[in-house]
């Protein structure tokens, strides 16, 4: 007779087990800290991101007590600044530079990390996909290295907890899922993902929830706690800036309208974009590989998210891919949470094999050509122009009369330069130029021509009265059209150095360095080193 099926009392050797489910977790883990590695390895490659740049200079003349919209002037609403006010704080404490602060890899781990323990609480078939970790946080933060850092990728990383935890409820018959500190969590990100592009940017969360209420018959997708708590801090901040941030409200709102909303592309115009383009083609790629069923509801409540971002992006009309960075994110991480829901390919039919096929297509020609650029991206007449202030110079005052952001914003950073301008360039001086060769009527351009006037007398008399070391305009190249409109004429605005009153501002000020991106002016009684 066989010996009774009873317990030997020995120990069973789990150490296999252990073994494989740390292979299985470490893999993961390891390629996520390096994915986060090589992404904030790249970004100190590229030539420093002029938004990002300037934003970092409001801050810290912030935090050394300068009044926002008074002492120094900026287009965005004052959330966009202290966004990045705990980089610069430190920056303060440990002297590592507030770049490198930046760096958003453990902020996207952090916010993938959180996605994943709401959304396998409520699915523990998700356990067994844990090689997508990497993935998502590489689309996170390493889709467009050129683009590192800028608020809209800080945006979606802190949206995606909402999300996850949107689609954990929607698993649950009566919509209840995550702790309250994961409530809490989602909510301050979906705060963050509005204040900082507000109101564009509300339509991506009204697009899910509005649709998961329709499906339900309930307003309950609608007044959870996270929906709750996020709109009283979003509320709350529009209050600050409506009492306490007047100057706003009456300095800054109106520029806005007259040089900086009206040089926008027509909506036919942005729908032709690629970034629009490549969002419906990955979109109609994760929906043809879900077929014959419906899409996964985690890939449904991201593709909503993105399609609810679109218009925003369309509205406001300047194409610039970093704010196409939401969507386009959006889209993508979409189709990989739909991925890995596939069944055998054999069991696929024609049209879900098609869609995994041109969605990996579509994957890898968008994110490859971009990695590839951030090792190619020029960046010489930045760190020669670095090199010729650097050695005038230490911690020289500095002030851009430059057509657009771009060069003088990383310089003031790179050269540990104190920028005293009010504005970050003549930026509105430019873009009246270019509305006014646009051919609008009578009124219009003569607003325009008083708008540019006033300007260029207000950055003269600056030069004037603050005698900023460093003066930088732009190169040879010259200014040029910020949006592509159809001009009536080609753009022909000379530098803002050319203008009389400017001329005559500079003429305590030699030539320092000049190239095709930037040109440096010293004030003449700055003596060269020996």
């Amino acid at each position: 007779m066989d010996a009774p099926l009873v317990a030997s009392g020995e120990q069973a050797d789990l150490r296999p087990r252990q073994a494989g489910t740390a292979f299985r977790l470490g893999l993961p883990a390891a390629a996520t800290l390096l994915i986060a590695l090589y992404a904030i390895v790249v970004s100190r490659l590229l030539p420093g991101n002029v938004d990002v740049s300037w934003l970092l200079t409001v801050g810290d003349r912030v935090l050394s007590g300068e009044r926002l919209y008074v002492d120094v002037a900026e287009a965005n609403p004052p959330f966009s600044t202290w966004l990045y006010l705990p980089f610069l704080i430190l920056e303060r404490l440990t002297g590592l530079s507030a770049e490198l602060w930046v760096g958003l890899g453990m902020l996207a781990i952090g916010s993938v990390w959180l996605s994943a323990r709401i959304l396998v609480r409520a699915d523990q078939t998700l356990t067994r996909f844990v090689w997508a970790v990497p993935v998502l946080v590489f689309l996170l933060i390493a889709l467009s290295p050129a683009d590192f850092g800028q608020r809209e990728q800080i945006a979606v990383i802190c949206l995606l907890p909402w999300l996850a935890l949107l689609a954990a409820r929607d698993r649950t018959a009566d919509f209840r899922a995550g702790s309250t500190a994961e409530r809490l969590a989602a909510g301050i990100g979906a705060a963050i993902f509005v204040m900082i592009k507000p109101p564009f940017s509300v339509l991506a969360l009204a697009a899910p929830v509005l649709v998961l209420a329709a499906q339900r018959r309930s307003a309950r997708p609608l007044l959870t706690t996270e929906n709750v708590f996020g709109a009283v801090l979003t509320v709350a901040y529009l209050v600050v800036l409506v009492v306490f941030m007047q100057p706003f409200i009456t300095d800054v709102l109106p520029l806005l309208r007259e040089v900086y909303l009206p040089m926008r592309l027509p909506v036919v115009d942005m729908l032709k974009l690629l970034p629009v383009k490549i969002f419906v083609a990955m979109a109609a790629a994760t929906l043809a590989m879900a077929y014959p069923d419906r899409p996964d509801r985690d890939a449904k409540i991201l593709l909503l998210a993105g399609v609810g971002y679109v218009p925003g992006f369309v509205v406001l009309g300047k194409g610039w891919t970093y704010q196409a960075m939401p969507f386009l994110t959006l889209g993508m991480l979409a189709f990989v949470l739909q991925f890995i829901r596939l069944r055998p390919q054999r069991d696929l039919p024609v049209l879900a094999k098609a869609g995994v096929g041109f969605g990996l297509l579509l994957l890898v020609t968008s994110v490859a050509p971009r990695q590839g650029l951030a090792f190619v991206e020029p960046r010489g007449d930045l760190d020669a122009a670095t090199a010729a202030i650097n050695r005038i110079a230490d911690h020289p005052t500095f002030i851009s009369i430059g057509s657009a952001l771009q060069i003088g914003n990383p310089l003031v950073r790179m050269t540990g330069a104190r920028m005293v301008g009010r504005h970050p360039s003549g930026w509105m001086v430019n873009d009246a130029q270019v509305l006014i060769e646009s051919g609008p009527d009578i009124a219009t351009r003569l607003r325009l021509e008083a708008l540019r006037a006033d300007y260029t007398q207000a950055i003269a008399s600056e030069l004037a009265t603050k005698r900023p070391d460093i003066v930088a305009d732009d190169g040879t190249a010259g200014p040029d059209v910020p949006i592509k409109l159809r001009l009536t004429q080609p753009h022909a605005t000379a530098p803002l150095r050319d203008s009389p009153l400017i001329a005559k501002a500079l003429q305590d000020y030699r030539l320092l360095y000049q190239n095709a991106s930037v040109t440096l002016f010293i004030r003449s009684d700055i003596a060269e080193r020996n």
